[in-house]
């Protein structure tokens, strides 16, 4: 089965912006959740990351759902991921 990918971020953070243009020159279309401006998506990443730092990519295959932190993590883990290509 295929993975499924959100990232929690928000628009002014610089390191969720370098996820961001990885995002665009790679080609993918993940959806983006602003922690911001959105209060459910900063209450999920707390219950399901365990914290409120961004850029989080969060991960779910055959319903297990992972959390990921730090944007160069993010960004090597997408870019080994050929289903994300």
């Amino acid at each position: 089965m295929a993975e499924s990918y959100q990232l929690f971020q928000y628009d002014s953070c610089l390191f969720c912006r370098q996820v961001r243009r990885f995002m665009v020159a790679a080609g993918l279309e993940i959806p983006l959740r602003n922690t911001m401006t959105d209060p459910a998506a900063r209450t999920e990443l707390m219950t399901g990351g365990g914290r409120a730092t961004v850029p989080c990519l969060r991960i779910e295959r055959d319903g297990v759902v992972n959390w990921l932190y730090e944007s160069i993590v993010i960004i090597r883990y997408l870019e080994s991921r050929p289903a994300a290509h």
